[in-house]
């Protein structure tokens, strides 16, 4: 999908049909990276019933072999892999991708690089509670969501929320968030804030209560970064009390569409359905049994039950959401909570492929199609004519324009292959009260975003891209100065200053629809951009780059180390050397982009002074240690000394600030504590005869931690015991003196080493009782 448009072998008035054999020989010239095929990944998991408990797998197909990397980068954990054609590799990710909590910064987003085209689909479960979804390419990620989530429970007093999960693929992600319920953080409903993510970092927000639903929160960015959103454990309805985890990811607002098929899910009674509203005074009718209109602001949403297929046509773009009911409820002996974002008929694709799951006791797996009534004999299932294998189709729709089938599947990946004008597929499976639901991806083209370029400067050559097929849409471009064109993507040049009425009409073959887009094309004259001066700062500090000299201009930023922005006045935290360099900005006014200006950023070294490790000094021996942090230009050490050395002369802790030839300072400290080794002296004889010389005997020390003294008579008598270090016997026992002879003695001594440490020791010996 790295075109960013849909590729669909679809106006059959201008093709034939094809082998789907020779399809697959086809499909890598002209479909490279379909929807959820691409080549780069991000996502995260969010937080689940079990936390740190649960299985969290990423599970990889390819329609050609292919190889690559998964990776958590701020956590430092990788994993090469491969993988075979129409085959699935499955990779356990580590416990640490769990986003656990509301309203901090984690760094645990996930990183998938193929060397190929590739699908990527997550799953996360543990004991009965299961949920799948597609990850979609970076390539059709956006800047702007609504979220889709549903209320939570609460279970012994502990609440299940609802939840979505920002993922950063760049640094300095912007992120504005608006809430529509109150936040585990406290942050009440309508509140925006800001968050800036780096590439990898992650953001998760929490509602408060087990009845607070996120549905409707609104989170955009300056940058395009992934979005996931549902609840950690619930129950769908909220009266049936059968409950799961809910994980899907996020579809940009510039893919929602306006027409939609919803097919009941095969075995169940019914499914719940969400629709949510992206502009004010939406107007939404829902055809089926029965019918209903809505009309919804934006934020807003309508939740019902239906079991029948139906069709929603909308006057503004919407997002559909189909829950499955918990197994209480649903009329069926499996399955449970599960959620899945419908795509719009308006964004089918020629070729979808699928991975059912079997992981946590998944017993039954299907795959819902949807296509024209017109193409049903002409989609083929892995390899084999669809109708031909005894599926039947169902319309649905105005007239019957579409039709519906629903497939019983083993587990594994399955390929379906359209030669018409594609189709819709949606995976899920059953388990004993547990269940998985993810799509099949859409094209994900940008059609609400208006595909009239802003403009261009005097004398360049201005390109049109409607980011369409032209093997299903056409085309009819008024460019303002009497020129005509009937192209998807083509140039043109405006010869003089103004401001070019443009008209752009798009006919989509397959559903005849027409949409007609207005814009002024501005053709303005090149200005120039103006930037700070060149810097120079030491590492860790930060790099302010700004630009300047335009009014209501748009800015992009280029320079080492791959950085890129759009902010006009960017920032990088903590430089390291790697960040110097040129940096080059341009302004962009109505699509007149300036002159580039640039400007040097020397990140310089900083110095690297080290004290050593914290130590010890014994005062009472004359150990006064000497501390050299190294050679530099000045110091300054805690007592306002300046010289490049430091005698100790007591305890505490010591610092240095030093600098070096370019300016750049650092420090460092170290503690010095006051601690001398244990001495003891244990005597080999004594005269207890009041003399005044040696009348006690006992053990003679310092610094002592612990201490016990044992003596004894020749026969293992204990005649004198103490556990105080200043403990002397007076060669008495029970009031009467003690015979002369030899005495033994026993000390079980703690104390300190050299070094600081602490030992133990036994000593023992014998010592001679005078008279």
């Amino acid at each position: 999908f790295e075109d960013g448009f849909a590729c669909d072998l679809t106006r059959r008035h201008k093709m034939k049909k094809i082998n789907p054999f020779l399809l697959l020989f086809l499909l890598p010239l002209f479909c490279l990276g379909q929807s959820n095929e691409g080549v780069e990944f991000w996502f995260g998991f969010m937080e689940h019933r079990d936390v740190n408990q649960n299985t969290k797998v990423a599970m990889i197909t390819a329609k050609t072999s292919t190889s690559g990397t998964i990776s958590v980068p701020l956590q430092g954990w990788s994993e090469e892999f491969t993988v075979a054609a129409n085959a699935v590799t499955i990779i356990t990710l580590p416990r640490s991708t769990e986003t656990v909590g509301s309203e901090f910064v984690t760094e645990n987003g996930v990183l998938v690089r193929t060397n190929d085209p590739a699908s990527v689909y997550i799953h996360q479960y543990h004991s009965m509670r299961s949920e799948a979804a597609v990850v979609l390419p970076t390539a059709a990620i956006g800047d702007a969501y609504y979220v889709m989530t549903y209320q939570g429970v609460t279970i012994q007093n502990t609440v299940f929320p609802a939840e979505f999960l920002v993922v950063a693929r760049e640094d300095e992600t912007e992120v504005t968030i608006t809430v529509s319920d109150e936040t585990r953080d406290g942050k009440p409903p309508g509140t925006t804030f800001t968050v800036l993510l780096n590439a990898g970092e992650t953001y998760q927000v929490q509602a408060r209560r087990s009845s607070g639903d996120l549905t409707g929160s609104f989170v955009r960015s300056d940058k395009k970064f992934s979005l996931f959103a549902g609840n950690s454990w619930t129950q769908v309805p909220d009266f049936c009390e059968f409950r799961d985890n809910l994980l899907e990811q996020m579809y940009p607002l510039s893919t929602w569409g306006r027409r939609f098929i919803t097919v009941p899910n095969d075995k169940v009674s019914f499914d719940v359905f969400r629709i949510l509203a992206a502009e004010d005074n939406t107007t939404i009718e829902v055809q089926s049994t029965p019918s209903n209109t809505y009309n919804l602001d934006a934020g807003e949403f309508v939740e019902y039950q239906l079991s029948a297929a139906s069709f929603i046509m909308a006057s503004q773009p919407i997002l559909v959401a189909q829950f499955s009911v918990g197994q209480q409820c649903n009329g069926h002996s499996l399955g449970d909570p599960s959620m899945v974002l419908l795509n719009s008929v308006e964004q089918t694709r020629d070729t979808v492929t699928l991975f059912n799951s079997s992981f946590e006791n998944i017993e039954e797996n299907f795959i819902n199609v949807i296509t024209r009534s017109v193409d049903t004999d002409i989609v083929f299932f892995d390899n084999q004519q669809l109708i031909s294998t005894g599926v039947t189709f169902t319309p649905v729709g105005p007239n019957g324009e579409f039709a519906y089938a629903r497939i019983r599947v083993e587990p594994g990946a399955h390929t379906i292959i359209s030669e018409g004008c594609g189709v819709i597929a949606t995976a899920y499976g059953y388990g004993n009260v547990e269940s998985y639901a993810y799509s099949g991806g859409a094209s994900f083209s940008a059609i609400n975003a208006n595909p009239i370029p802003e403009g261009g400067c005097l004398n360049d050559t201005i390109y049109f891209d409607t980011g369409l097929s032209p093997f299903r849409f056409s085309f009819d471009w008024d460019l303002g100065d009497g020129t005509t064109s009937d192209q998807a993507v083509f140039s043109h040049f405006y010869p003089a200053l103004g401001a070019y009425p443009v008209r752009l009409i798009t006919y989509d073959e397959c559903l005849d629809i027409r949409d007609t887009f207005y814009r002024d094309l501005m053709i303005t004259l090149r200005q120039a951009v103006e930037v700070i001066d060149d810097q120079r700062i030491c590492e860790g500090e930060r790099i302010e780059l700004g630009a300047s000299g335009l009014a209501g201009a748009r800015y992009e930023w280029s320079g080492p180390n791959n950085f890129f922005s759009e902010a006009q006045f960017p920032f990088i935290d903590n430089a390291q050397l790697r960040d110097s360099g040129r940096y080059s900005v341009i302004g962009i006014i109505s699509g007149c982009a300036t002159f580039p200006a640039d400007l040097q950023v020397d990140v310089l070294p900083i110095p690297a002074p080290d004290l050593g490790p914290d130590t010890i000094l014994c005062s009472r021996e004359g150990f006064t240690p000497i501390l050299d942090p190294g050679t530099f230009s000045s110091y300054r050490w805690q007592n306002r000394s300046r010289n490049p050395t430091l005698r100790v002369q007591q305890e505490g802790q010591y610092w240095v600030e030093v600098s070096n030839e370019l300016g750049c300072t650092a420090s460092d400290t170290v503690l010095m504590r006051e601690q001398c080794p244990t001495r003891i002296y244990i005597p080999n004889a004594f005269s207890p005869n009041d003399d005044g010389i040696n009348d006690e005997f006992g053990a003679f020390g310092t610094d002592i931690i612990r201490f016990q003294l044992r003596i004894f008579n020749r026969w293992g008598g204990v005649v004198f015991e103490s556990k105080d270090p200043e403990g002397h016997w007076d060669g008495f026992i029970n009031g009467e003196p003690a015979q002369e002879g030899v005495y033994t003695w026993m000390i079980e001594l703690e104390g300190y080493q050299e070094d600081g440490s602490t030992y133990t020791e036994v000593l023992s010996g014998n010592t001679t009782l005078l008279r």
